[in-house]
Formats: structure tokens, C-alpha cells, sequence
């Protein structure tokens, strides 16, 4: 079977890209995750059948990921179309892609503005912007990219009951651990509660110190000392990242002897 040129597009991202009925489905979302630097586990596929309509269907739904199932599947069984569309969306709302998305939300109004302003240095009324057909909200708004989504809240949603759920049973002074694309990072939760500096106070966020300098700070945001940290070995995260339980430091060289292992890396 012969490759087809596919329509790639994120909220971030948008290029025509060649894929291959004959890859695998673990495989197409590794390339995709390279097109939209969305993790394949967190990804959601919607696809255009028709590039020029708004109508979609979700063929891959992150809710049901298992990469042993995906990796048995060919992408032929989606019945992929020649110049035909796949949107990526991003349902770790806590995931560098979608922090991207979000300052872009944040500033595309100002920068517009700047751009469509006057000589004096005025820029457009914020409903003039709204009514204009050439700005980057009207084109998120014309392919439901974003919090224009439909699913967009129901997204939201389920991030926000996971949060709840992780926070039930988290106390200061617990050993953690985080996983991510990064790897495995253990530690002790620090604070648990809310930080105006970082997002006014909205959401609930957990400082942890790591047991090894993998951190982002040292327990301080915006000049304020939010917890007793080491430089280096602080961060603050999301609760739905962080897994309390009985977690030892790790040992760094606890795997050096384990040939077999070093060859699966």
C-alpha cells in the first residue's frame, strides 16, 4: 500500500505529513509525538475526513491506550484517506504542550492587537478583535482547536476529579514519586495548598523535595519562601503527578551490574 499525505495539526502545530498504511499504531503515534511533542499515552486523535469540513470522529481515544494493543494494529484498519485530516489533542493539561497552549490563549489578543494598532500606539477595542476573521482566535475558533474544543471541558473535568483523588490521601511529609517522559524522580511532599504566583490562587499544588538535584527551585516562587528546600531539588507539581506511598531513595548504581538489562534500554 501506497503512503498517503495526511494533514497533521495540533494546537500548536499544523504541516502535511506522509504516513503509511503498513505502520503500526504504537509506531504512527511515536511520529506524531515528534510532529506535536504530544506523549502517545496522553494523545486523542480526531479525524477530518474532509479537510474543509469541521466534521470529525475520534478513532483513538488516550481513555482506552495499551500499547501492546496498538503495536498489533496496523494504521490501514483506520481507513485512513488521501489528504485527509488528523487532529492530535493533549489530555495532560499539565504537560509542557498544553502550558505552550495556554500562554498562547494568554497573549494572542495583545499581540493581534499590537499588530492591527495605530500609529499613536493604540491598539483594537477587545471586541473589535473578537469580530475580526485574520486573527489566530478566529482561526482556533473555526477548527474548535483549544478551549473551543467540545471536549475541551469534559477534558477538564476528568483532570480535575483525578487531582481530587490524588489529594485525598497526600500529607506533608510523605515519601512520592513522580513518572514521567523523564523518568522515575522520588522525594518528599513539602506543602500541599494553593500559590498565588503561580496561577492567583486557582488550583491546589504540591512542592516536593527530590532526593537528587532534579528539581526546578529550591522551595521559593517570585522572591517567597514556600518550603525548606536544597537548590536544585525542589519543584512544584500538579497532584495527579505525584504517587505517595513506600518509596526508598533509589540507588544510582543499584542496576549497573545488570547486562541483560542495559540491553533493553
Amino acid at each position: 500500500m501506497s503512503d498517503l499525505n495526511i494533514f497533521v495539526t495540533s494546537n500548536l502545530t499544523s504541516s502535511e505529513r506522509r504516513i503509511s498504511p503498513q505502520w503500526n499504531l504504537h509506531y504512527m503515534k511515536q511520529k506524531l509525538e515528534l510532529i506535536t511533542g504530544i506523549q502517545p499515552q496522553n494523545q486523542v486523535l480526531q479525524y477530518y475526513p474532509n479537510q474543509h469540513s469541521n466534521e470529525y470522529t475520534t478513532i483513538l481515544d488516550s481513555s482506552a491506550y495499551d500499547e501492546a494493543s496498538d503495536t498489533q494494529t496496523l494504521v490501514s484498519s483506520l481507513g485512513l484517506k488521501l489528504y485527509s485530516r488528523i487532529h492530535v489533542l493533549d489530555t495532560d493539561p499539565d504537560s509542557a504542550v498544553n502550558a505552550l497552549d495556554s500562554k498562547v490563549d494568554e497573549t494572542e489578543t495583545e499581540t493581534d492587537a499590537r499588530a492591527g494598532g495605530t500609529t499613536g500606539g493604540f491598539g483594537i477595542l477587545e471586541e473589535e478583535y473578537a469580530k475580526r476573521s485574520d486573527t489566530v482566535l478566529q482561526w482556533k475558533q473555526m477548527n474548535h482547536l483549544g478551549r473551543f474544543n467540545p471536549e475541551y471541558t469534559t477534558m477538564q473535568a476528568k483532570v480535575e476529579s483525578e487531582n481530587a483523588a490524588r489529594l485525598l490521601g497526600m500529607r506533608v511529609g510523605q515519601r512520592c514519586r513522580i513518572i514521567n517522559i523523564a523518568g522515575e524522580r522520588r522525594g518528599v511532599v513539602k506543602y500541599i495548598g494553593r500559590i498565588e504566583s503561580l496561577d492567583a490562587g486557582k488550583d491546589t499544588w504540591v512542592g516536593v523535595e527530590f532526593d537528587e538535584p532534579v528539581g526546578k527551585n529550591d522551595g521559593f516562587i517570585d522572591g517567597v519562601k514556600v518550603f525548606e528546600c536544597r537548590r536544585g531539588h525542589g519543584s512544584f507539581v500538579r497532584p495527579k503527578q505525584v504517587e505517595v506511598g513506600d518509596f526508598p531513595e533509589l540507588d544510582p548504581f543499584a542496576g549497573d551490574d545488570d547486562e541483560d538489562m542495559d540491553e533493553e534500554l
